[in-house]
């Protein structure tokens, strides 16, 4: 009779997979990064407040079934050992090296926000229009002439464009950054100083003026002021 031969190297590497309860230990990383990402406040950079919640609770659902998994005896059966390495070795990077995008980057890459609806910033005075009113206005009136001269104060993150110039942006979110649309302002910055870094985060005193750009006559902001602030908690207008 012939004797069995030694394992192969694969049929160790499932054995040993089978006794680690690979998937089980799988769905509690995930569960584990989601509940960390809203714990660190990461959460607030990549969705909108609305959808907390459920991010919330599918990360508290993944943890009370991986760890009954885990604890409870279960038939053995066909694991898919290599997905489910991915997927503890993607999450323990996501925790331990989290990602640093560039908003600046994204924007430079994604279409103008529509901003349709009543410009509502219409009726506040200049100085209290936020950089989304002043947008939404100069969009939505066919002579922006009417603008010029008018205090400006306004605060976003720095977005170099694909011509090189630094303009003041926002980024609009419905959901998450996945259909993140920008609005921006160009700025004429001090001559004093030097310019902004992208990205940087600053709040710009000035006027509102109209400049023979490339593209024509366009409305931009005269910066006499030009304030560095920190990045805020949720960076992206809803």
């Amino acid at each position: 009779m012939n004797q069995p031969g030694p394992p192969s190297p694969w049929s160790r590497i499932r054995s040993a997979v089978a006794r680690w309860r690979l998937p089980p230990l799988a769905l509690l990383c995930c569960g584990v990064t989601l509940v960390q990402c809203w714990s660190s406040g990461r959460l607030q950079l990549l969705m909108a407040p609305a959808f907390h919640g459920l991010v919330i609770g599918a990360g508290l659902a993944l943890l009370v079934w991986s760890v009954t998994a885990l604890v409870v005896d279960q038939p053995r059966r066909s694991i898919p050992w290599r997905a489910a390495v991915l997927v503890v070795c993607t999450s323990l990077l996501i925790v331990l090296a989290p990602p640093r995008g560039s908003l600046s980057t994204l924007a430079r890459h994604r279409p103008p926000a529509r901003l349709d609806g009543l410009a509502a910033g219409f009726a506040l005075p200049p100085e209290q229009r936020d950089l989304v009113d002043w947008v939404r206005l100069l969009r939505g009136t066919p002579q922006p002439r009417l603008f010029r001269g008018e205090p400006i104060q306004v605060e976003g993150f720095v977005l170099v464009t694909a011509t090189g110039e630094r303009h003041l942006a926002q980024l609009l979110v419905r959901c998450c950054l996945a259909d993140a649309t920008p609005v921006q302002l160009a700025v004429q910055w001090p001559d004093d100083a030097p310019p902004p870094q992208q990205d940087q985060w600053v709040r710009v005193e000035g006027e509102m003026e109209l400049l023979n750009t490339s593209d024509g006559m366009q409305p931009v902001v005269i910066a006499h002021g030009v304030t560095a602030i920190p990045k805020p908690r949720q960076p992206f207008r809803t």
